[in-house]
């Protein structure tokens, strides 16, 4: 193995530890975020909750948002370790071969299945905080909720789906397996 290599193999393992950091970061600034969003509706600001609870439509955008970033460092994590506990002339140690093999036949769905749940009841609680704030006299009103709840909810289920089939290819990757190389890549 060329030291080319070595050091490209170093750098991974650092980026897969990087990226779980940055994994676990983002999850807990989604959880700050959005407990502060529905934190303001309950803190006494001199300013009437009926102005301003519109603002509470933004909070299956801003759980959408953090899902993606979340979602883009959990498959990166698990290409890494796939990559490196399958690949030939990553020169990973039986230990950690079998430890990617482990994980990826025992994966682990709650945490994805968690964030989206949690993404799923601050939808639910944004639509039942701003149906309690809203006078329902229009039609349009009632149509615009109705349309913006089943969008938010369908796109975070749509996203969850999504992210467990491109797990689901990543656990599949075997080296020089060229038949599957435009999968993985999202083509």
């Amino acid at each position: 193995m060329e030291e080319n290599d070595q050091e490209f193999l170093r750098a991974l393992h650092e980026e897969k530890i990087r990226t779980q950091n940055e994994r676990a970061k983002l999850i807990t600034m989604k959880l700050a975020f959005i407990t502060v969003l529905f934190g303001v509706s309950s803190v006494d600001v001199k300013i009437e909750i009926a102005r301003i609870f519109w603002l509470i439509y933004f909070v299956p955008l801003v759980a959408i948002s953090y899902d993606l970033y979340i979602m883009s460092a959990d498959s990166r994590i698990k290409r890494i370790g796939v990559f490196l506990g399958r690949h030939p002339i990553s020169l990973a140690g039986k230990a950690e071969q079998e430890w990617e093999r482990f994980c990826t036949s025992y994966r682990d769905s709650l945490a994805p299945s968690a964030n989206m749940f949690f993404s799923v009841i601050v939808t639910l609680g944004a639509a039942a905080f701003i149906h309690s704030q809203q006078s329902w006299t229009e039609h349009l009103m009632k149509l615009w909720f109705a349309v913006w709840l089943v969008i938010s909810l369908g796109v975070i289920i749509a996203l969850w789906m999504r992210h467990q089939a491109l797990i689901k290819n990543i656990g599949n990757y075997t080296p020089n397996d060229n038949k599957n190389k435009k999968r993985y890549m999202g083509l």
